[in-house]
């Protein structure tokens, strides 16, 4: 297939209302899956990238473990050359953790682990409790250390001028149990910009995919450029090719398409899909080391086109003033995108259960939907509403 740069894909075709130059409903040759049954060996990592000012080299796919069920999936990664493992203390209640111990501890040395720490307004933040959430998840993992420790799901930098934060990460650091440190965002446009004046931010984990994140790209570069490592999650815009059909064929692969799409961008060091199987593996790593094409754009185009006005951009916050009963509008549709896309049905629902009720949409039935007005790609938020408080409801 012919190489296709990020140049050529903001300029060769015709501007249209997704914002990326693939205006019209898009027909070609598709990406073809690279299937190990029929070749002689499994797909390997080709391209390691440096994590910012850390001097550590990264496959540019690595694997996120928000959602699996066995380790051996893990090691199986591995084995094919992925060296970079982000977990969390609460992926699958703490199991995450455990299995990333269990399958990968006797090669804890060529591994790259990042592990997430949550942190609320509603927590009494301390030195003592942050160290000893962190070796908790140490013991889990069965590591002496954590390359990075990140604060999870950060809305505003304000959380890390805590000084007991401050304090409890920089005691682990001197104990050598945590390398680095940064955060992970669903707000990236404000915490980039602040990152720009952090140090303790060393590493960021934004949403980052052709359908959310072109905005921040003059961000990326900045942070980039100031040696923070960058790294790219929910890349597949909402995960919803399983629910496509047009998307479900042995001839093309939206998941290689979408990696090289965000791996294309040199602002970003590497992405962390989820791989929660065998076949997601080797489908994802068969990715590395690629070069986006035109038909990968084709089918990037085709998914935008089908799901445009049905993904609810994590990131985006423009309805949330809208809604008289401050419902936390994104954070529902989220764990919706988890349960009915990502598969992810029992995290989904405990994420959902331990969401402050007056945040959830049980009234949206008697509005008249002062949100669908004030998004800005067309959803049925109020039907959507609705419908996660009624699937995600126990």
């Amino acid at each position: 297939m012919t190489k296709f740069n990020r140049r050529d894909f903001l300029t060769a075709l015709p501007t249209g209302v997704l914002g990326l130059g693939l205006g019209t409903k898009a027909k070609g040759n598709y990406p073809i899956k690279r299937q190990s049954s029929v070749e002689d060996s499994p797909p390997k990592i080709k391209k390691f990238n440096t994590l910012g000012n850390t001097g550590l080299k990264v496959s540019d796919v690595s694997c996120g473990a928000i959602s699996f069920f066995e380790p051996v999936v893990l090691r199986y990664a591995y084995d094919l050359g992925v060296n970079y493992f982000d977990t969390a203390e609460g992926y699958m209640r703490q199991k995450s953790e455990s299995f990333i111990g269990e399958a990968l501890r006797d090669v804890r040395d060529k591994l790259i682990l990042t592990t997430k720490h949550g942190y609320s307004a509603r927590d009494r933040i301390t030195k003592d409790s942050i160290i000893k959430r962190v070796e908790d998840s140490l013991k889990r993992m069965q590591t002496d250390y954590v390359d990075f420790a990140l604060t999870h799901g950060v809305d505003d930098l304000k959380l890390l001028e805590n000084q007991e934060l401050q304090a409890g990460y920089d005691q682990l650091k001197k104990d050598g149990k945590v390398r680095f440190t940064g955060f992970s965002t669903h707000n990236a446009k404000l915490t980039l910009k602040q990152a720009l004046d952090h140090d303790f931010v060393q590493l960021v984990l934004v949403i980052y995919n052709h359908l959310e994140g072109k905005e921040i790209e003059p961000l990326l570069k900045q942070v980039r450029q100031k040696g923070i490592a960058t790294v790219a999650m929910k890349v597949f815009a909402g995960g919803k090719q399983g629910n496509l059909k047009s998307m479900v064929s042995q001839n093309m692969s939206y998941p290689q398409a979408a990696i090289r799409w965000v791996m294309s961008n040199p602002d970003i060091d590497t992405c962390i899909p989820t791989m929660s199987s065998y076949s997601h593996v080797e489908e994802y790593v068969a990715a590395s080391g690629q070069p986006l094409t035109r038909s990968d754009l084709e089918l990037i185009s085709e998914y935008q086109n089908q799901t445009y006005d049905q993904y609810c951009r994590v990131s985006c916050s423009e309805c949330l003033a809208s809604c008289p009963q401050n419902v936390a509008i994104n954070n529902v549709l989220r764990y919706k995108m988890y349960f009915e896309d990502y598969k992810m049905e029992k995290e989904s629902i405990r994420y959902y259960a331990d969401l402050e009720d007056e945040k959830k949409p049980t009234n949206c039935s008697k509005c008249s939907g002062l949100c669908e007005r004030a998004c800005p790609f067309g959803l049925k938020v109020k039907e959507k509403l609705i419908q996660a408080h009624e699937i995600l409801t126990v």
